[in-house]
């Protein structure tokens, strides 16, 4: 299947959900019908599976594979796993990033429209002005979803219905549904509006409910820091109207609010 069916009517998002979390995965091994071919004898046909659950996030599942899989030289048989974590194979070593920069496009059009988008850099803004009020606001949708989704992710028919509801409420996302808009478009919304991005793989059914609350502390972490891409710092539980009354970073000196 080369193309994702076209977005359904209004107040019918949590059938495209239902289509859309089937997650992207590629196998990994030396058979030539994987997604990642690595041509070592000591690497199983079918080693390994990937799955990309974010822009930053995805599970290595080891296949029964007969010299291992290991994420930072521990071995595991399932793990979740961010860009720059170290994966060996037998004796063979790549970041996910190094792996992802193999990925064999079987079927382009497909892989294009279904992954999920990571967010622009905006390094370039860093360096003319240390004005952040728009990038700062954002970062409401992510304090105020992180402990909705993460409420609702262990009942996966209530996450459907969470999802449908904070997608409902995304500019533009009406107009998307109503005028038969592709999937590319609601996809890079999603990409920039909080932790909604996250919402098909919460509903997927490849995931336990622990995996899925991993994923979510991951990408909030991640996301719920000063947006200044120099300075970075993490907010951690902090509330983001606490943060808005402070106005600026006191590390970077960032303007969060004009």
């Amino acid at each position: 299947m080369s193309h994702l069916p076209a977005l359904p009517p209004e107040g019918q998002i949590e059938l495209f959900l239902e289509t859309f979390s089937s997650l992207p995965t590629y196998g990994i091994g030396r058979k030539p019908e994987n997604e990642i071919i690595l041509s070592n004898g000591k690497i199983s046909g079918q080693h390994a599976r990937l799955v990309r659950c974010s822009a930053s996030c995805f599970m290595l599942e080891d296949l029964t594979s007969k010299h291992g899989t290991f994420v930072n030289d521990v071995r595991i048989s399932r793990k979740v796993v961010g860009l720059d974590d170290k994966i060996r194979f037998a004796d063979a070593e790549y970041t996910v990033k190094q792996l992802l920069g193999l990925l064999v496009d079987k079927h382009p059009s497909s892989v294009e429209t279904r992954k999920v988008l990571p967010e622009p850099h905006r390094a370039s803004k860093a360096n003319a002005t240390l004005e952040f009020a728009p990038e700062f606001a954002e970062l409401q949708q992510v304090y105020e979803q992180y402990p909705k989704l993460r409420r609702d992710c262990r009942n996966r028919e209530k996450m459907i219905r969470t999802g449908s509801v904070i997608l409902s409420s995304l500019v533009g996302v009406s107009a998307v549904l109503t005028t038969g808009g592709g999937a590319v478009p609601f996809i890079q919304l999603m990409s920039g509006a909080g932790l909604s991005m996250l919402i098909p793989t919460l509903c997927s059914t490849l995931l336990s409910t622990d995996e899925k609350l991993e994923i979510i502390d991951k990408e909030y972490r991640e996301k719920y820091r000063c947006p200044n891409p120099a300075c970075r710092d993490p907010f951690g539980t902090r509330e983001w109207e606490l943060l808005a009354q402070q106005k600026t970073c006191r590390r970077c000196q960032a303007v969060w609010v004009n």
